[in-house]
């Protein structure tokens, strides 16, 4: 048997290839949805793109979690104690969340958000985004580790949780939490107000990536090829078998659960997309160790800096300037060619931003906190004393 070439502190590139991707395929997904003439939504071409398209979020949500597996491995004394790293991450997460809402604020204005926003808009600012369901994930899973403890026992724990919230999904969808519970916790429940990203069922992706991790480190530690190989055909037939699985419950489960739509809730749906995620990961895990990934690779790049670029991306797409709002100057009136063109753009603009700062972060630290510094101090201003129209 050989043994890999990769030493112990090697950055995994995979999952950088994984959430790359995602985020590259995510602009691509946001500029077509906000700028497609109506007419082209209707056709037989967009459904398969909106297909691959849909593959965007869980393919990011399973990264995270493969991310947070890797990064458990390396700190897991750390973080069954309550000291500074445990606290950084947990500080890490809340910064996430802060952004995430931050997002979402009907009005970018303290006088008018506290004087002049409707509860209609309240509740759009609670939905739940990917971001919000990546940090809760996140947190949800690091309170599980601090209860269970043990590392195998934990990702255990963990897919099981996965499927249960992949099946008990259909339930939770019939229930109007916002009635129930109050409404920042309601919006996690299921998307039956505003939430597109709810934790019933997406929690799902990320802790099935959590312990496709666990899983990949096991085989990791004992540096051989072969070992390696096996076990990425076993994810190749643990996709096979979860896509097979999605075919041969979605008629039972559709006349099973009361409330049931298969796009947004079914079980089968969820599957069928965990095990393409699967095969993705699969085809990223090989490109690393049987062709190596460039230093120079764009896609890396874009994933070591994907809530950077995510945040930009957003805001030039949906944000306003002034008076001028991207999405709302096209008004839907682009064809494919003129979308594609658009979101090649807008990714070029989104790599140059990446490389510059991570060459910033990596050369002068204390040039980027004060770059930080700066940017918070002006979004701060503009936001507590800026006009309010």
């Amino acid at each position: 048997m050989t043994e890999l070439s990769v030493s112990r502190s090697k950055r995994i590139e995979f999952i950088d290839l994984l959430r790359g991707w995602a985020v590259l395929v995510m602009i691509e997904t946001h500029v077509v949805n906000a700028t497609l003439h109506p007419e082209i939504f209707s056709t037989q071409f967009f459904q398969y793109l909106k297909f691959l398209n849909g593959l965007v979020a869980p393919s990011f949500l399973f990264a995270s979690g493969l991310a947070y597996a890797i990064t458990t491995r390396r700190k897991l004394k750390d973080y069954l104690a309550f000291g500074s790293p445990l606290i950084k991450l947990i500080g890490r997460l809340s910064f996430i969340l802060i952004i995430a809402y931050a997002l979402h604020l009907p009005k970018f204005s303290y006088s008018l958000l506290v004087n002049n926003t409707t509860p209609m808009e309240w509740q759009s600012f609670f939905q739940v985004d990917v971001l919000q369901a990546i940090a809760v994930s996140l947190v949800l899973l690091q309170g599980l580790l601090l209860i269970v403890r043990r590392e195998v026992r934990f990702y255990y724990v963990t897919i099981a949780l996965a499927t249960i919230i992949i099946f008990a999904t259909p339930l939770m969808w019939q229930v109007d939490f916002w009635k129930l519970i109050p409404w920042p916790i309601a919006a996690y429940m299921n998307g039956v107000r505003h939430s597109l990203f709810p934790l019933f069922p997406w929690a799902a992706f990320l802790f099935a990536g959590a312990f496709a991790g666990f899983l990949f480190l096991r085989v990791r530690e004992s540096f051989l090829e072969e070992a390696l190989q096996k076990y990425l055909w076993r994810m190749l037939i643990g996709a096979a078998a979860l896509i097979g699985a999605s075919v041969v419950i979605e008629p039972f489960a559709s006349r099973v659960y009361p409330t049931y739509e298969y796009w947004l809730t079914s079980p089968s749906f969820v599957l069928l997309r965990i095990g393409c995620v699967l095969l993705l990961l699969a085809g990223m895990v090989l490109k690393e160790w049987k062709y190596g990934v460039s230093p120079r690779s764009v896609v890396t790049l874009i994933g070591r800096e994907s809530f950077l670029v995510y945040v930009l991306h957003l805001l030039l797409i949906y944000g306003d300037f002034g008076k001028f709002n991207f999405q709302k100057w096209v008004n839907h009136q682009f064809g494919y060619s003129e979308a594609i063109v658009t979101a090649l753009l807008l990714a070029g603009l989104m790599y140059g931003i990446a490389a510059a700062w991570s060459q910033l972060r990596k050369r002068n630290p204390v040039l980027k906190r004060r770059v930080e510094l700066v940017v918070l101090a002006i979004v701060l201003g503009v936001f507590f004393f800026g006009p309010g129209e």
